[in-house]
């Protein structure tokens, strides 16, 4: 019976859990509107003293790739690969919206996060990959004209303009049911198939800030040669 720490912070609530064999035995849901993912190894020890477990004990690690907050995305990645790489356990890793999917079983599932400045970044049915894009401009991305309900905070910030656009979506009024589950990340999940620890990446979906202002690493976008100091 494989027991498995599962976390994912793409959103502002951080969430993970403790499963064994398809069971939750503990579990941990926290809003944190100034950024997910700081907490995530306290929590993994909290929720290992409450079920009597040691780090030893874990089989392997399941991490949400996102789409969603930079900063939340690359702790959360950073902590669980760390902790891969320390005990020699697997690592997996799941895109969020699966997450979702998992939870409404037999629904085309989409997933828009608040991606800030007027766009959301997207995932679910019908999309290949992740994009991020404006609320009005999901429709083209999405010709099908089918049925879906859609998760997210940014779904909830955009419900009317999506709604307006995209026939046949709903996006349902309770709070609690846009935010994912980490147990959610370990539904279905094949065992014989991790990731390799040094290539498991984020699905970030939109360039960071710092790659679309500095694309060389400069302020001014030329390659200034350092300089030396003086001796003595």
């Amino acid at each position: 019976m494989p027991v498995l720490i599962a976390a994912d912070a793409s959103t502002s609530m951080e969430t993970v859990a403790l499963v064994r064999d398809g069971e939750v035995l503990a579990e941990r849901t926290t809003l944190r509107p100034r950024g997910a993912g700081t907490s995530i190894l306290n929590v993994i020890d909290g929720l290992l003293v409450d079920s009597g477990l040691s780090l030893s004990a874990v089989d392997g690690f399941v991490c949400g790739l996102g789409p969603g907050s930079f900063t939340g995305l690359r702790i959360a990645v950073s902590t669980l690969k760390g902790l891969a790489f320390a005990t020699g356990r697997p690592i997996y890793g799941v895109r969020t919206a699966v997450a979702f999917a998992h939870a409404h079983p037999g629904q085309s599932v989409l997933v828009a996060i608040d991606a800030k400045r007027g766009e959301i970044f997207v995932d679910g049915t019908g999309l290949a990959a992740p994009v991020c894009c404006r609320p009005t401009a999901l429709a083209e991305l999405l010709p099908e004209r089918v049925s879906r309900i859609a998760f997210g905070d940014g779904a909830r910030f955009h419900a009317a303009v999506l709604a307006s656009t995209l026939p046949g979506l709903s996006v349902p009024e309770v709070r609690a049911l846009h935010f994912p589950r980490a147990a959610f990340l370990t539904v279905g999940l094949d065992l014989t198939l991790p990731a390799d620890v040094s290539r498991l990446e984020p699905e970030y979906a939109r360039r960071s800030d710092a790659e679309l202002n500095y694309p060389d690493g400069f302020r001014d976008g030329r390659a200034v040669p350092r300089q030396k100091l003086p001796k003595g």
